[in-house]
């Protein structure tokens, strides 16, 4: 029999906008819903087919498909609905990728009824797209062939058993969850903007960091959310199919949980019939804001209700909560739990002007670091921006094509000392506003100062991210407009909008009633690829980082202290060497992660502060996992299992928490671990095929020319894999082996029993790893983080 409470009418329904108004009737009978799509019709007729097998073999439960629904004149998913709440268990096909589907299967999740997917495995469409998506893959799904196979796989499985509750946490500092796109369209770049401007905060998932978003985690920020918000693609778009489908399915969640759902879809693509009309469409960015306000208001209202769930009762996996691997989403739980590191020490001083780390290395959390030590006050000013690479895009063609080395390098220096003088002044402006009212002292310096800007500001209630665009718009019509023989002369007067001299002494005048000035810029290679940065980029970082010692240079002759930090990937730090004549100009702090005992108090913090859960490391985290997995520590079966990143680490750990809970145990067991292993082993595989496939989109399926190989190998069997199987031309091998080193997917060993080295090891130094390889005297390993996805051998 069915739970009461998913027969309870809802109070809000998003197809009411109001209270449900259906009537929910129960059965007396064992239910059993069926849905599928109704193409391709040889997969609908297998399914039905397996029905009628089984209204035979099980006369006393209730089958009942979607085809049997009343919904004429009925709104359909409303039938769709009273089904899956009525029934014990929901069966779903996911042979395609069906947007409907993924919706009704999200909304029967969310409803805690148990779900069992099905698929035709010979059936090949969409098949990749799916293992993409992975957001299903911890249901276990029934593979069939034909209607006999499908019943006869579906009785064992029958009655299901609901999936266990995600951990309970209200999210109520950061209430809306938002699905960010893998492309950053002009519609994304406006939902942020209002977003940012509503004053409400969020927490997103971004999927060029996290390309597979797991169900428990899934389940989790639903269920701790008043609200998701999600930006769907224009389905002519790369990976459209993938995000537009995991929004699907945690849209379904949402609605059926009662959560504020607002989806915003790009072009006027027609929408599934199941939540069409929840989905509003535009085509011009620009009325996205007005679109989002009633959802926001419910959010607002949503807040003032609400109650956070009580841990106390809990066992201590349930109550524990690792935090967000992306630092951005947990800036509050950072000031807890963050592990404050030499290198944090170093960059808190000043030291430096470079924070340089691999992807995922934990610079956005030492960015947040130094913010909040710097803290408030109106003796310091603190500038943090967050440009993101994309946004140069048009200045980046118009200076490549039409200026000289020379003019080019000067006029993004210009560019970037107008940006940050206009800036720190529209900075200074806001947060001295009341202070400067009763100092008549530095009144006199504030007004000079706003209206010196006044005349720079590009006008409206516009953010950072804005305000640079449209800076590049304008300098990009200003050089338009000027032939490239008079573009030497006129230069000034193309890049700043007004008159710079006034408003570089009016900022340096009013700063000069401050102690100190901090410059933080971070995100600015977001969205580069990976080994692939051109010129025009480097440029870019370099062009900032001269603008930065100008606008030192220019503030300490009024005495003020400034210092800067600008935070970069590792590969776009070592390009900028490779162009920089003089390298030791910017002093640069790395992030490396070799000392083991830094994880480990990574992880003792993060429980502690979620559980309550305290001592040495050894003691909290045998109360969390078994101490030993095939022979070995627990905890370093884990860190040896990742690239030694912050990021790897919480993904890993996160996966075999979710697992265990799912499986109902008290702590970690090692089934857990194994299966959580595969689970981020796949993650991690795909995120790294995506990485390097952004710089060399023919290099997609590299990785797996290594399926099923042994972990070791010598340089000509690895090159035998990748030009036979790789298809990667003789010539171009020794470059693709360098590629996989510097991925960390390859380690090497140098000498017959020696133990192996990965970038990380050598702190990204390729040429000790590639040398001995060069040479001949060594070999290649597989990273142990990507072997159980592609069934290494050892």
């Amino acid at each position: 029999m069915q739970e009461l409470e998913t027969l309870i009418p809802p109070n809000y329904c998003h197809y009411a906008a109001g209270p449900c108004d259906q009537l929910m009737s129960a059965s007396a009978r064992q239910t059993v819903f069926f849905a599928y799509p109704g193409r391709p019709e040889q997969i609908s007729a297998t399914v039905e087919g397996a029905v009628t097998r089984l209204r035979a073999a099980k006369p006393d439960w209730e089958w009942t498909t979607w085809k049997q629904l009343p919904v004429v004149g009925q709104t359909i998913f409303c039938e769709i609905c009273k089904a899956m709440r009525r029934s014990a268990t929901v069966v779903a096909d996911v042979t395609t990728l069906n947007f409907n589907l993924l919706f009704e299967i999200g909304y029967t999740i969310g409803l805690g009824i148990p779900v069992i997917p099905i698929r035709d495995t010979n059936y090949q469409a969409d098949r990749r797209a799916f293992e993409e998506l992975g957001v299903l893959d911890t249901l276990g799904y029934i593979d069939f062939v034909n209607s006999e196979e499908l019943a006869g796989s579906l009785l064992p499985r029958l009655p299901s058993v609901t999936l266990p509750p995600p951990t309970p946490h209200e999210f109520r500092e950061t209430p809306l969850y938002v699905l960010r796109g893998p492309v950053e369209t002009e519609g994304a770049v406006q939902m942020m903007s209002a977003l940012k401007k509503s004053g409400i905060r969020f927490r997103t998932y971004d999927p060029i960091e996290t390309p597979r978003l797991s169900l428990h985690e899934a389940r989790r920020q639903v269920a701790g959310s008043t609200g998701i918000v999600a930006n769907l693609l224009d389905p002519q778009r790369a990976r459209a199919l993938q995000h537009n489908g995991q929004v699907a399915l945690i849209a379904g969640m949402a609605m059926a949980q009662g959560k504020v759902v607002a989806c915003l879809q790009e072009g006027n693509s027609a929408q599934p019939v199941d939540y069409r009309d929840i989905v509003q469409t535009y085509t011009n960015p620009n009325n996205i804001s007005g679109k989002l306000q009633p959802a926001l208001r419910r959010t607002l209202d949503a807040l003032q209700e609400g109650t956070t769930p009580s841990l106390g009762d809990l066992d201590i996996l349930e109550r524990l909560d690792l935090g967000d691997v992306a630092a951005e989403n947990e800036i509050g739980g950072l000031k807890e739990y963050f592990v404050s590191t030499g290198q944090a020490t170093q960059a808190r001083q000043g030291h430096a002007r470079l924070v340089v780390g691999r992807k995922g290395s934990g610079k956005t959390a030492v960015f947040y670091d130094v913010r909040n030590w710097i803290g408030r006050g109106h003796d310091r000013l603190v500038l943090d921006l967050k440009p993101e690479g994309h946004q140069f895009t048009k200045l980046r063609e118009l200076v490549l094509l039409r200026l000289g080395p020379g003019l080019q390098e000067h006029t993004m220096v210009a560019f970037w000392n107008y940006i940050l003088l206009g800036e720190l002044a529209r900075k200074a402006l806001e947060q001295d506003e009341r202070i400067a009212r009763n100092d008549p002292v530095r009144h006199e310096a504030y007004v000079r100062l706003s209206e010196v800007y006044l005349r720079h500001d590009p006008g409206g209630d516009f953010d950072f991210s804005q305000r640079l665009l449209m800076q590049v718009d304008a300098v990009t019509r200003r050089m338009q407009d000027v032939s490239g023989s008079d573009m030497g002369a006129n230069l000034t007067q193309l890049v700043y909008s007004g008159d710079f001299r006034e408003l570089s002494q009016a900022v340096s005048e009013y700063l000069h009633t401050k102690k100190s000035v901090w410059l933080l810029v971070d995100n600015l290679d977001k969205g580069w690829p990976v080994k692939g940065t051109t010129e025009v980029d480097i440029l870019i970082v370099r062009s900032l980082l001269d603008a930065t010692r100008k606008l030192q240079h220019q503030l300490e002759a009024h005495d003020v202290t400034f210092d800067c930090l600008v935070f970069l990937r590792s590969d776009i730090y070592e390009h900028l060497r490779e162009e920089t004549p003089d390298k030791g100009k910017d002093t640069a702090i790395r992030l490396d992660w070799e000392d083991r005992a830094l994880f480990e108090e990574i992880v003792r913090r993060r429980v502690k502060s979620s559980t309550g859960l305290d001592g040495v490391f050894r003691d909290v985290w045998h109360r969390l996992c078994v101490p030993l997995v095939d022979g070995e520590d627990s905890f370093s079966y884990v860190l040896d299992r990742t690239l030694m990143r912050p990021r790897d680490l919480l993904q890993f750990l996160r996966s075999i928490v979710h697992i265990a809970i799912n499986r109902g145990h008290k702590r970690v067991e090692e089934e857990d671990v194994r299966q959580g292993e595969h689970s981020y082993s796949e993650d991690l595989l795909l995120t790294t095929s995506f990485e390097i496939a952004d710089t060399y989109p023919q290099y997609l399926d590299l990785l797996y020319a290594f399926d099923g190989s042994p972990a070791g190998m010598s340089k000509s069997d690895a090159t035998d894999r990748l030009v036979n199987m790789a298809k990667i031309p003789e010539e171009e091998v020794d470059r693709v082996l360098e590629l996989l080193v510097w991925f960390g997917f390859f380690g090497v060993s140098a000498g017959g029993t020696a133990e192996e080295k990965y970038a990380y090891d050598v702190q990204s130094n390729l040429q000790r790893l590639m040398y001995p390889l060069r040479m001949g005297d060594s070999r290649v390993v597989i990273h142990p983080a990507f072997r159980s996805a592609l069934g290494v051998t050892n």
